[in-house]
């Protein structure tokens, strides 16, 4: 997750408008067959089933996979898998995770993979799917590698802690200063030069990444559950001239796009969605870049921001960040899908802003994924460079320092986060609100033909109370945690639940 992310997207705009005007995709649209959802482009886009239905993605990042730099070797920096955890997310009507991997895991030694590493993420992408919970694969980074960090010996006004990200073997740096330059992780000169070598593919390190994820895809890419693959988490730019950048990112995002469709077509895969995001610093300073709206035909594709609106940065509102995203997402005619966001305070007065995102979630129905599931104290997010940690840390889920489940839940958070919401919606012009306080929930469409729209109710209603017009009651099926409705819907049709 990226601490200043979310103070540059006033400047995204103006990147983005110009970057329309120069460039001109790579990536031929090639037509097969699609996975369990596919997105569609268009004036009316989204994410369906195929049965054409709208299907609403809402679940939490899950990184018990990630090789994250240790600062504190009593600390974990991760806790280990539990499947137990997804049986506890689909109680709380959570269908989706993503979920975190990292090349210096996948790859330690050029052109060496690690069978044991993908088996891991094989082996928990099928407990996913024990629970009805499908998978994004994120390529997950933050400030390039947990290789790059400053010791007491660099004497640093600004200590650089390591991070996540790339292998060793893939950190050239120049020999620039692992040193801050203002106690952000990405203004560290030895992070924007290493990026700077990736896009200019320095040593072929580009290629390397790209083979690499290819590689991945085709060991995983029979898994019905998972869904998209997330091309690279908040990448940044390195230091050379920002339109030169901007186009080297959308050329990797291009490229790797392509290979990733014509892997699937030879190996008789079906096809994957992709997201996609914006980059997050430039030579280390908070300049956005996002990719012109032309940098692939591919109709598969996802825009994939992180919203920490008002928690991180207050540039913009909650409200006013959600109007962004969805017009950056309409200038590309894709779904937009919030691959992060979460508030950090105290749960009882913090649960305001986050029904204020709940509320805007559902307003432009967009799916997305909670920072995080549960995060240990000895992750590079909560440890101090100087090894210091505490004791606990509760994200959704809470962690004692060994990355031990405590049993301590964000019973606030969750209550809001597994509101009653559609799962898939059949008709056009659908619109769904749902009261985070009392439970309640309208949904309207127009269904064209007759077919069928899934709800989840949570059981923190009490028994639901269903009204509306133009559907028949199929099946409502109890399950731990609440309730999936299923209506046969036809034309107008309005879905109420009530408590």
């Amino acid at each position: 997750m990226n601490r200043i992310f979310a103070s540059i997207l006033l400047i995204s705009l103006f990147v983005f408008v110009n970057s329309c005007k120069k460039e001109k995709s790579s990536s031929p649209q090639i037509e097969y067959q699609v996975g369990k959802y596919y997105s569609k482009r268009g004036f009316q886009p989204g994410i369906f089933d195929h049965q054409g239905r709208r299907i609403i993605l809402r679940g939490a990042n899950y990184n018990v996979l990630g090789d994250y730099w240790q600062g504190n070797v009593n600390a974990p920096a991760t806790a280990q898998h539990d499947i137990e955890q997804f049986k506890i997310m689909s109680s709380y009507g959570f269908n989706c995770i993503r979920l975190l991997f990292n090349w210096s895991q996948l790859e330690p030694e050029r052109g060496k993979y690690n069978q044991d590493y993908i088996q891991k993420i094989s082996q928990t992408i099928r407990d996913a799917e024990k629970y009805g919970i499908d998978v994004i694969l994120d390529l997950h980074q933050d400030a390039y590698s947990r290789f790059i960090f400053s010791t007491a010996d660099d004497n640093c006004p600004y200590p650089q802690k390591g991070w996540d990200g790339a292998p060793q073997w893939a950190c050239l740096t120049d020999g620039a200063s692992v040193c801050s330059q203002t106690g952000t992780r990405e203004s560290t000169p030895a992070v924007f030069h290493a990026w700077q070598n990736l896009w200019d593919n320095k040593d072929g390190i580009q290629d390397a990444l790209i083979t690499a994820w290819i590689f991945l895809i085709k060991e995983l890419g029979e898994h019905e559950n998972l869904i998209a693959y997330d091309l690279i988490n908040e990448p940044s730019l390195g230091y050379k001239n920002l339109d030169d950048q901007h186009q080297k990112l959308s050329n990797f995002y291009s490229k790797l796009i392509t290979q990733i469709r014509q892997t699937e077509l030879n190996s008789g895969l079906k096809i994957k969605m992709v997201f996609f995001e914006p980059a997050v610093t430039f030579n280390g300073q908070e300049i956005p870049s996002v990719s012109g709206a032309n940098f692939t035909y591919d109709k598969n594709i996802v825009f994939a921001p992180h919203n920490y609106f008002e928690v991180i940065s207050n540039i913009l509102t909650i409200e006013q960040g959600f109007s962004l995203y969805k017009g950056l997402a309409d200038s590309y005619q894709t779904p937009c899908f919030i691959g992060e966001w979460g508030v950090y305070s105290e749960p009882s007065v913090a649960v305001e802003k986050v029904k204020r995102f709940a509320q805007q979630e559902d307003k432009y129905l967009m799916g997305s994924t909670y920072w995080q599931w549960a995060q240990a104290p000895g992750d590079p997010h909560g440890v101090e460079w100087n090894g210091n940690y505490e004791d606990k840390s509760l994200h959704l889920m809470e962690l004692n320092a060994l990355g031990q489940y405590t049993g301590v839940r964000n019973d606030i958070f969750l209550k809001v986060l597994s509101r009653t919401r559609p799962i898939a919606i059949h008709g056009k012009q659908a619109k769904f609100s749902s009261d985070t306080n009392t439970g309640r929930f309208q949904l309207t469409a127009e269904a064209e033909t007759e077919g069928e729209t899934e709800v989840w109710i949570p059981d923190w209603i009490g028994k639901p109370v269903i009204g509306g017009s133009n559907f028949e009651m199929i099946l409502l099926n109890k399950v731990e945690g609440g309730y999936v409705a299923t209506f046969k819907v036809y034309g107008k049709y309005e879905i109420r639940i009530e408590s």
